[in-house]
């Protein structure tokens, strides 16, 4: 399967291919203008696709953000919503995890992602709504859901999961996603490295284990 590196999204048909031309076009617009100042003729005329082809595959301008966010966040989900890996310690299982959700999180086109919601929020909450929804609450409630799995299995004390995913998560994308917002660089691969062992350190040592 072939990936597009800026969206996520996966392209192997020509409808996909369709898909992901109107979905890039969007994208470009969306973040040059404004999502409220974009028409669907917009997208169409930039994207080279019809407007048959934009709303057999997304309904609407909404449809297509919608799109953008929700696979996304589903790509971040995929380390977290693997079965809990009984023969691995949950210090290996974290590690893996911060690394994948910290690295997208914290990616341009993530970073982006945010920052349309905001400016949005007031003259059009539903798209930061849905930005929350199929984005940073998808994601939590997936971290929380291995949460829940690995202090059911006995190898941490977690009485909160939900609380447990948003202080890990927290810890390790908390500053920089802040500092991107503003236009500085992401951490380097060994500095978000140093950030989730730090990160998976305290979060042990605050939910305690029965093995290393």
């Amino acid at each position: 399967m072939t990936r597009d590196e800026s969206t996520g999204i996966s392209m192997n048909t020509a409808g996909e291919k369709r898909r992901k031309a109107i979905l890039d076009a969007a994208w470009s617009l969306f973040l040059e203008k404004g999502y409220a100042a974009v028409s669907v003729d917009e997208i169409i005329r930039a994207s080279g696709g019809s407007k048959s082809s934009l709303y057999k595959y997304f309904g609407s301008k909404e449809g297509i953000l919608k799109e953008l966010i929700e696979s996304f966040a589903e790509d971040m989900l995929t380390e977290v919503k693997l079965p809990f890996p009984l023969d691995k310690t949950p210090e290996a299982t974290l590690k893996r995890i911060g690394l994948r959700i910290g690295g997208m999180a914290l990616s341009p086109f993530a970073i982006n992602q945010y920052r349309l919601a905001v400016s949005n929020a007031n003259p059009f909450p539903e798209i930061a709504r849905m930005w929350y929804e199929f984005g940073p609450k998808k994601t939590f409630d997936g971290l929380a859901e291995y949460m829940e799995k690995v202090a059911e299995a006995g190898k941490l004390t977690i009485k909160n999961p939900e609380r447990a995913a948003l202080f890990f998560f927290g810890m390790i994308i908390f500053k920089d996603n802040m500092a991107m917002s503003i236009g500085a660089p992401p951490p380097t691969e060994a500095e978000l490295e140093e950030i989730v062992d730090e990160a998976v350190r305290v979060f042990l040592a605050a939910y305690g284990r029965e093995e290393v």
